[in-house]
């Protein structure tokens, strides 16, 4: 049911007001299901609230919070994308909408570099991770957060 919204369409679905903190990725996060993901970035958008991705490793659903408009890595931060599926990790096949949904939360530099790593894994689920640092994310248009 999800996969029929955009990423924009999936952070309408969840709105609070606050005040504005940050939102900070401090620990290690592999990802997993898409939807915990998009709720939580859809409550930092709502609240106004900055994205910090520190010096850690995030993966997959986590790489979604690159589509805060206020968000920034850190320079030693390391992200990994691959194709979402749907399935199981041996029986899964790549779905193609949610990969577009992931495609459209990225900056168009990064955007063309995932889905020509998708289409260089012709479907293989899971997926290789690409990885990217933080320095590398922002010479393709990120802002590097200013601790």
């Amino acid at each position: 049911m999800l996969r029929s919204y955009g990423l924009a369409g999936l952070m309408t679905l969840v709105l609070f007001s606050a005040p504005a903190n940050a939102f900070d990725v401090v620990n290690h996060d592999y990802g997993g299901r898409v939807e915990p993901y998009v709720s939580r970035l859809a409550q930092a958008e709502a609240r106004g609230e900055p994205v910090r991705i520190g010096p850690v490793e995030c993966d997959s659903s986590c790489t979604l919070f690159l589509a805060a408009r206020n968000s920034c890595v850190h320079p030693g931060a390391v992200f990994g994308f691959h194709a979402p599926w749907v399935g199981g990790p041996t029986s899964g096949v790549v779905d193609r909408q949610m990969t577009a949904v992931f495609a459209s939360a990225y900056k168009p530099p990064l955007r063309r570099i995932f889905l020509s790593h998708v289409r260089n894994t012709r479907g293989q689920v899971p997926g290789p991770l690409l990885k990217l640092s933080g320095m590398q994310l922002a010479s393709l248009g990120y802002r590097l957060c200013g601790y």
